[in-house]
């Protein structure tokens, strides 16, 4: 018997196959997009948190407000379409001391004197890093850094 065609299983098991490929295709697809999506607002959140990073200040600390408060008295916005824009996403804003570093000091605040290349006498002061941690966050999205205080 001479056999030039395929039989019937194998055209099923064929088929079977290209379909399962085509639906895992299909499947990476959407993921990608989705992950794209989540990433692409994600990074329009941090844009849009910068604003409040940039005017960071403890008068904020565990408040409620818009990205437009925060900008309102530095820039004159005239479009009305970017104020309301601005006024419709609602953050919260809250920042804590999250470490501090004293490298010179035992504990109380010191002058030391020391001599420098003239032979002259230099006071140093103790000083202190301060890291405070602020956290921008709505109701999808948060964000926060780490900022750094010398004092």
């Amino acid at each position: 018997m001479n056999k030039k065609a395929f039989t019937l299983i194998e055209v099923l098991v064929s088929i079977v196959i290209l379909t399962t490929v085509a639906v895992a295709l299909f499947e990476i697809s959407t993921n990608s997009k989705n992950n794209f999506s989540y990433l692409s607002k994600k990074a329009d959140f941090t844009t849009l948190a910068s604003i409040p990073l940039m005017h960071n200040d403890t008068k904020y600390h565990n408040s409620d407000k818009d990205f437009y408060e925060y900008i309102r008295y530095d820039y004159k916005i005239k479009d009305d379409d970017l104020r309301r824009y601005l006024k419709d996403k609602k953050i919260h804003y809250s920042q804590e001391e999250f470490s501090t570093f004293s490298p010179l000091s035992d504990g109380e605040e010191k002058q030391e004197k020391k001599l420098d290349n003239k032979g002259e006498e230099q006071s140093m002061m103790d000083f202190s890093i301060i890291f405070n941690k602020i956290l921008v966050s709505d109701k999808k999205h948060s964000t926060y850094v780490y900022k750094i205080d010398i004092k």
